[in-house]
């Protein structure tokens, strides 16, 4: 997964329009979207010591794996759970606070081209566009 740049003078929009256009003048076919999203949470106030910042985890959501979550800790484990590791999240409010203005989400197009599954996405944070995402 890369970022890509967008283009001098253009939109976010309008770059990934014109990636796509490139994708299937060299023959790359349609499959289909994707969506991740991936929301932040900071453990608890309550449970850090003064002075020190707390530990991040990120909860994410990918369309390819629509029965999993995926929990990646700040420096530590990733987690593999299934789609209902959310509602625990909510039960463990004591412990982890969502960072509400930290969602972010990549949404776009996958491609077939030849061996190779190309996703080209735009990557969102609330409602404006932040970026561009190309998977490979």
């Amino acid at each position: 997964v890369s970022q890509v740049p967008v283009a001098e003078g253009k939109s976010v929009q309008q770059t990934v329009e014109l990636l796509a256009r490139r994708l299937e003048a060299l023959g790359a076919d349609k499959q289909g979207t994707f969506a991740v999203d991936c929301e932040t949470y900071h453990t608890a106030a309550a449970l850090g010591t003064q002075g020190q910042t707390g530990k991040l985890m990120y909860v994410m959501h990918n369309s390819e794996y629509p029965l999993s979550c995926f929990a990646l800790f700040e420096n530590g484990p990733c987690l593999v759970a299934d789609a209902n590791f959310d509602t625990l999240m909510v039960k463990l409010k004591g412990f982890f606070q969502n960072a509400k203005a930290n969602k972010i989400e990549s949404r776009g197009t996958r491609y077939q081209y030849c061996d190779f599954l190309v996703k080209l996405g735009t990557v969102t944070m609330g409602p404006s566009a932040r970026g561009i995402s190309v998977e490979v």
